[in-house]
Parts: structure tokens; sequence; C-alpha cells
């Protein structure tokens, strides 16, 4: 079952998935500001964010390749991989790290245990590598909560997934 990023108890420790990171950088309208305001509680130690370096290195790629379209539209990664001199003009990517850790978040990383639990979550459950490898080290790491906007994630046992919610046209706007 998915529950609302805003209603997550104080003090929950939670792994924060690349795409909350995303829409708080780069969401417009009431996704971008549900996830600002989660993103401010986890900086305010309200919650206790972890996230990976393989969500750390997600986010760098995708900022790098939104950088470069911006600056030298239309590129692609395949142009950027043969034109390092494209990616060496690039700044943006350099700094993702640290602006993460400023939000306390614990940036942990990736072990071979979380490699081996990885594929038994691929295995039953069918998640991407990047997703099972998130489920392999929140297992590891004896985390249940996740923030994600990523329903792949919701028949995974022992994980309690909290999204930002959808505003539908029926939906009431404040």
């Amino acid at each position: 079952m998915k529950r609302s990023l805003a209603t997550i108890p104080a003090g929950t420790g939670i792994f924060i998935d690349a795409n909350i990171f995303l829409l708080t950088a780069w969401g417009k309208g009431s996704l971008g500001q549900q996830c600002h305001e989660f993103v401010a509680r986890v900086k305010q130690r309200d919650l206790k964010g972890y996230t990976s370096v393989s969500v750390v290195a997600e986010i760098t790629h995708r900022l790098m390749v939104y950088e470069a379209r911006a600056q030298f539209p239309p590129v692609t990664v395949e142009y950027l991989q043969k034109h390092p001199d494209l990616v060496r003009k690039l700044s943006r990517h350099l700094m993702i790290a640290s602006d993460i850790a400023r939000l306390n978040v614990d940036i942990r990383p990736v072990t071979v245990y979380d490699l081996h639990r990885a594929k038994d979550v691929r295995r039953d459950h069918g998640l991407m590598t990047n997703d099972s490898l998130i489920v392999g080290m929140m297992r590891g790491g004896k985390l249940r909560h996740l923030a994600t906007f990523d329903n792949g994630f919701l028949p995974v046992s022992g994980i309690q997934v909290w999204a930002p919610e959808e505003k539908t046209a029926s939906s009431p706007q404040p």
C-alpha cells in the first residue's frame, strides 16, 4: 500500500529514491511541492534520510544529460560519450553528492552483499537492477520505509512505500 509523503511519522528512517530528488529539483506543481516539503523535513532532521551511491550516480547522470541538452541541443548520451570536450564543459553535476549530503541525507555505499540481496529481489519481484539494489540495500540496512514515485515497489514485501500524491481532475484542489 502506498501512503502520502506528508504523513510519514517524525523520526522515521527512510530510503530516498532518485525520482524524489529529481521531483524536488525539477518537479512542477503539487508533485514538486510535496517532494520539496518532504526533503525539507529530512534536512531539518524530522526524518532520517538515507540513499545510496548508486542513486546519487543515477541523479548525477540524469542531471549531466539535462544540462548538456540545455546547453547544446539536441545532445544525446551517445553524442556526449563521443565528445568528452562537451562533458568537460558541464559543471552542475559535479555538486550533486555534496548537495544531497547537505540535506542531511546519509549516502550509503553499495556492498557485495547488497548486490547478492538484489539478485533475490529481481528473481522474486521482477524489479530492474537499480530498483532491486535499493531493496537489497534497504534490507541490509534494516530499513522498511521508501520514498519513491515508482509504483514498481508496491508488490515488494516488507517495504512501506511513501509517495507524493497525484492530483487528478476530479481531486479537489486547495
